[in-house]
């Protein structure tokens, strides 16, 4: 049977927040009050208030926009409004803020300017959250090219690129590329900033899912449980990057087979994150999907049952632009019928699982060959032969043709 699909969420999101410099030609009251709206919507996004900041990020924009002279400050609000709407998955939003705001920082400072390398960080992420791979890492490994030669290789903010560029990675199953890069930043940032800083916990974050993904469990499960003290001491026991160091240490937790303890962690996660994304969001979605995937594995199944469909909801309801995950979800609740006998519902949830992956990678794509696989072995449960023969030669014939010519993607 195929495995339960789990996965942890990897809490990597530019951290480089750029300090409002005032606008000269502007007015002092509007000086003022437009800093100390930036200064409070900084503040409330610290602590993941994010309604309240972006309130407040846009009411500093208004006021900017109506001065003249006030351009750099513009672009400077414009480019934290964008790592707020990319916390909240709001990536259409998103996009079009962090290229208005890397325009204005081009025009302002030029293309090699340490803001322009910023803004470009804060575009990479939103691409790669886009699994637009190949424009993630060329704006990456332009900002990075542009922070060593500004600030050196070993400056906090050149971290910043070299985690982002590792996430990258990460999302593409390079782990050891990964490991390299974060141990890389969890250095600078460590010596600059100290072992306490709320970055140094991002990064052991990050990093323990990479050690995770290679089996690396006590490595994982150190980096992750010294990642969740330095967030509760800093930032207190409801902030999403505690959630997303939960749900990290829930996954060790779960290859451990300690599913008790997996799903303790995960619930304690999913109420973190509901309180602050509300119950519609990728975050949550993903956090009832690993829930689930816990609960299948203590004999639960009607719980399980009920948890994947409710993520399967949500990323339908948020219109995720990662339709793999919703293939996931959709194999997830093909095992879980199968176990509980329902061949007729395990059968309809493959062959949707298989249809929404096939449109989302392609006729050819690996990940069909263990989607068809299982497929096959319910349709020879219920005798259905021929079917079952189809779909397993299916299977082989894009395992050979991913054989013949990998790293590539095959039309036909």
């Amino acid at each position: 049977m195929q495995r339960i699909q789990w996965r942890a969420h990897v809490a990597a999101i530019c951290c480089i927040t750029l300090t409002s410099t005032l606008a000269a030609g502007a007015p002092a009251a509007v000086r003022e009050t437009a800093a100390d709206l930036s200064n409070l919507a900084a503040r409330y996004s610290s602590e993941a208030r994010y309604a309240e900041a972006e309130q407040h990020y846009r009411k500093a924009l208004e006021l900017w926009q109506q001065k003249p002279g006030s351009e750099a400050s513009v672009a400077l609000t414009l480019n934290n409004l964008g790592i707020l709407l990319r916390r909240e998955a709001r990536y259409s939003e998103a996009e079009t803020v962090d290229l208005q705001a890397l325009k204005m920082f081009e025009e302002l400072f030029g293309p090699e300017h340490e803001k322009t390398a910023a803004a470009l960080i804060n575009i990479g992420e939103l691409y790669s959250n886009q699994g637009r791979f190949p424009e993630a890492e060329t704006t990456l490994r332009r900002s990075l090219a542009i922070l060593e030669k500004k600030r050196g290789k070993n400056d906090p903010d050149t971290a910043e690129a070299i985690s982002s560029l590792a996430d990258l990675d990460t999302k593409q199953g390079k782990n050891e590329a990964a490991q390299e890069l974060l141990e890389r930043a969890l250095a600078i940032v460590e010596k600059a900033l100290g072992p306490r800083n709320p970055r140094v916990a991002l990064y052991l974050n990050n990093l323990s899912a990479v050690y995770e993904r290679q089996r690396k469990y006590k490595d994982a499960e150190k980096a992750v449980q010294r990642a969740i003290t330095i967030f509760e001491q800093v930032s207190g026991q409801n902030h999403p990057d505690l959630a997303a160091a939960l749900i990290n240490l829930a996954t060790v937790n779960f290859d451990c087979h300690r599913y008790k303890k997996a799903v303790e962690l995960n619930r304690r996660a999913l109420k973190i994150n509901e309180d602050t994304f509300g119950p519609i969001h990728p975050v949550i979605a993903n956090n009832l999907n690993n829930l689930a995937a816990a609960s299948f594995h203590l004999h639960n199944y009607a719980e399980a049952e009920s948890l994947f469909q409710e993520a399967l909801s949500n990323w339908k309801r948020f219109n995720s632009p990662n339709q793999t995950l919703v293939g996931d979800t959709l194999c997830n609740l093909a095992i879980v019928y199968l176990a509980e006998g329902r061949d007729s519902d395990a059968l309809e949830y493959y062959q949707r699982a298989i249809n929404t992956h096939e449109a989302a990678l392609g006729p050819n794509s690996p990940r069909l060959i263990a989607d068809l696989e299982a497929y096959s072995a319910v349709l020879r449960r219920v005798n259905d032969y021929a079917g079952a023969e189809k779909a397993s030669v299916r299977a082989l014939g894009i395992q050979v043709r991913n054989s013949l010519h990998p790293g590539t993607t095959i039309s036909n």
